[in-house]
C-alpha cells in the first residue's frame, strides 16, 4: 500500500507540475535601412556591403583629345537592397563652350548596358532608362561598362575654347 501511495504521489507530481508552469518571452526586431547607391568606378563592383562599395575607386573626368571612340575604362556600379527593385536612368548634355555669349557645341554618344544616348547641340535630349531591376531578395551589386564616342563632324568643326559636357546617372527605388 505504501508503494502504491508513493507511486500515485509521484504520478500526481509529474502530472500536476506542468499545470503550474509559467513561461515568458521577448521579441527581437530591427529595421534595415534602404540602400541605393551608384558610382562611376574604375573597376567592376563585387561589393557585398556599403563599406566595400564606398572603397571602390571613383572614375574622374574624361579628357577628350580627339573624335571617335574614346579609350578609357569606367563602370556604372550600383549597390541596392530595394525589395521592390530599382531603375537607373542616364542623361547627358553636349560639350559646350561659351565665348562672348556665343555657345559652341561638340556632340557625343554615351553607352551603358547597350543603351546609347546621343547629344544634339543646343537641343536638350531626353534621358533614357538604362537598367530596370524588378526586385531583390538581398543586397546586390551590378556594374556595366561605360563607353563614349565623340562626334567627328562637330569636333572637327569646333571653334577654339574649353568645352564641358555632363553625363548624369540617376538611381530610383521602385
Amino acid at each position: 500500500m505504501k508503494k502504491t501511495f508513493i507511486s500515485i504521489l509521484l504520478v500526481l507530481l509529474f502530472v500536476a507540475a506542468p499545470m503550474f508552469a509559467v513561461t515568458d518571452s521577448f521579441n527581437v526586431s530591427t529595421t534595415v535601412a534602404g540602400i541605393g547607391m551608384i558610382k562611376v568606378t574604375t573597376t567592376a563592383s563585387t561589393a557585398a556591403n556599403v563599406g566595400a562599395f564606398n572603397a571602390l575607386e571613383a572614375y574622374g573626368d574624361l579628357a577628350i583629345t580627339t573624335s571617335g571612340a574614346q579609350t578609357f575604362t569606367a563602370y556604372l556600379s550600383t549597390l541596392s537592397n530595394s525589395r521592390s527593385g530599382y531603375t537607373l536612368t542616364m542623361d547627358a548634355t553636349p560639350m559646350k563652350s561659351t565665348v562672348s555669349a556665343v555657345d559652341s557645341y561638340i556632340d557625343y554618344t554615351v553607352t551603358v548596358n547597350s543603351v546609347a544616348l546621343t547629344t544634339t547641340g543646343s537641343t536638350p535630349v531626353t534621358g533614357l532608362e538604362i537598367l530596370n531591376v524588378a526586385s531583390l531578395t538581398g543586397i546586390a551589386t551590378e556594374s556595366h561598362a561605360v563607353a563614349l564616342s565623340v562626334d567627328a563632324t562637330t569636333f572637327d568643326a569646333a571653334v577654339a575654347g574649353s568645352y564641358t559636357g555632363t553625363v548624369t546617372f540617376t538611381y530610383a527605388a521602385t
